[in-house]
């Protein structure tokens, strides 16, 4: 389990392949938001448990069990 005072808006967020999903643009108790793009063209509700570690500046989701984030284009 991840620290969530860890976290930070501006953090990158990859899939656990390494591919960038997007960037943390709000923080939650429960959830981070997800932005893609700029100027912002989606956002994600990401829940904290999918949070596998923290390396960097960078965040690492676990591998999703249903459909997966799209990668940021």
């Amino acid at each position: 389990m991840i620290d969530p005072g860890e976290l930070h808006e501006g953090m990158t967020v990859r899939d656990a392949q390494g591919h960038k999903l997007g960037t943390v643009a709000n923080l939650g108790a429960t959830h981070l938001e997800l932005e893609q793009g700029w100027p912002a063209r989606r956002d994600y509700a990401v829940s904290l448990h999918l949070v596998e570690r923290i390396e960097g500046q960078d965040i690492i989701l676990h591998a999703p069990s249903a459909a997966p984030l799209p990668p940021e284009e």
